[in-house]
């Protein structure tokens, strides 16, 4: 492995490296890795990391076993943002021939976190759990989700998985709380937000070493449009590596698999293969038109084409320093990739979002997950006695928003198969057996 201890690394202060809680018994724990490569670890081996592996991607678990799930999804983003920071550190004249050096294990670990919160059947499900908590005056949204599962969900209830706060601010794609973007006449979709209201106080924690002007620039949010959420605007160097390499694996690998699957055609790719052709890197234009050279097999051509566009995509990203007068590398720096490569990652996004997510198909499944979810959070909010005993002592009988939110947190850390067991249990005539969940 490529790895760059922060200890010799100027690229990161101590102010990166410091958790809310490190505990005693977890630095006695160590032997030679350093802060941000116990951050790998403590995600690898998180019960939210591997109920990835029973979680929607695009296409639900029970259609196959080929496809992608959240799990190798997650996996391939880690692999994408390692080779974009190897890249940038081999390249770019910030990190070649100096000691400032990406963090590998910073980027792998913030990058195999940063689909945790999804809950369950998908972005339906995420649309159903957020409509159950507009009704208790609260919103639920995947992204805010996983970072409240790394800062209070998971191993300890109050820490979280104690992550670094380099690594929370690299999964913080939008950086503000629910309470500032949402618009509450809006209950179809939530806002794209990172941290709900309950979790306001950590978020605080983290922005802390930032100077009031670094604050300012991060927690930025656009203005009040009609029939609209408001958004954030900026995000920190590593999250937007992250972002980048999210972006590529769901035009690339998500693509591959509806492909597979016969959602898309391979002449449906040929067309935008030469809409793009003209593309102004050589690698990209490299493989499009080697794609298109064979036209009479291009069906067997389309892995290799994915594998190319990948590799062209990583060799495309440069960095731009919009904020050079910041004292924080976390924010002075972003990733960016060409406008005309960028334009073509959309148009490929765009073909798995009309013919696969938008599909007859797809849009049955999630429509049935999400009143399955509906169902659960109706049963779970009117009988305590249905959920676990971990969870029920928490149970508040004066606050509705508290057994809200411990509802939504228990049926969002559901895989798809678990939510279908609870499901049958509580509504089918056959139940299942006791042990089935």
């Amino acid at each position: 492995m490529i790895l760059y201890k922060h200890s010799s690394n100027l690229f990161y202060t101590d102010t990166d490296i410091q958790r809310q809680i490190n505990k005693e018994n977890a630095k006695q724990r160590i032997s030679i890795r350093d802060d941000f490569e116990r951050d790998f670890g403590r995600v690898i081996h998180s019960a939210a990391f591997r109920r990835l592996q029973s979680k929607t991607q695009v296409i639900g678990i029970s259609e196959g076993d080929f496809h992608r799930t959240r799990l190798t999804h997650s996996l391939e983003v880690s692999q994408i943002a390692r080779g974009i920071a190897t890249t940038l550190n081999e390249k770019h004249n910030i990190f070649k021939e100096s000691q400032n050096k990406i963090d590998i294990s910073l980027i792998e670990a913030a990058a195999l976190a940063h689909d945790l919160g999804h809950p369950p059947f998908g972005h339906q499900g995420e649309r159903a759990l957020n409509s159950c908590m507009s009704k208790f005056g609260l919103n639920f949204e995947g992204n805010a989700h996983t970072f409240r599962l790394l800062t209070n969900g998971q191993g300890d209830l109050e820490t979280g998985l104690d992550l670094t706060r380099a690594a929370l601010l690299s999964i913080l794609k939008y950086p503000a709380s629910m309470s500032r973007v949402n618009n509450p006449d809006i209950i179809t979709k939530p806002p794209k937000c990172s941290v709900f209201e309950e979790d306001e106080r950590v978020f605080e924690w983290v922005i802390e070493a930032f100077t009031a002007e670094e604050k300012a620039y991060f927690t930025q949010i656009s203005n009040d449009q009609p029939g609209k959420h408001k958004k954030t605007i900026n995000k920190t160097f590593e999250c937007s590596i992250i972002e980048l390499a999210d972006d590529i694996a769901y035009a690339t690998y998500d693509l591959e698999d509806a492909v597979k699957l016969n959602l898309i055609k391979s002449e449906q790719l040929y067309e935008i293969a030469e809409r793009h052709r003209s593309v102004s890197s050589a690698r990209i234009a490299g493989a499009l038109n080697n794609f298109m050279e064979q036209s009479s097999h291009l069906n067997v051509r389309t892995k290799p084409l994915f594998a190319d566009l990948v590799s062209g995509f990583i060799n495309e990203i440069t960095i731009v320093e919009p904020q050079p007068s910041f004292s924080s590398n976390r924010l002075r720096y972003k990733a960016v990739i060409p406008e005309d490569a960028m334009l073509l990652l959309e148009d490929l996004k765009s073909l798995v979002g009309e013919h696969v997510i938008f599909s007859q198909k797809v849009q049955t499944f999630e429509w049935r997950g999400g009143k399955i979810i509906e169902k659960l959070f109706d049963a779970m909010i009117h009988d305590k006695n249905l959920l676990p005993e971990n969870r029920k002592i928490n149970w508040d009988a004066s606050s509705e928003r508290v057994n809200a939110r411990l509802v939504c947190d228990y049926i969002a850390g559901m895989t798809d198969t678990y939510a279908l067991k609870m499901y049958s249990r509580l509504y089918e005539a056959a139940g299942g057996r006791l042990f089935d969940i």
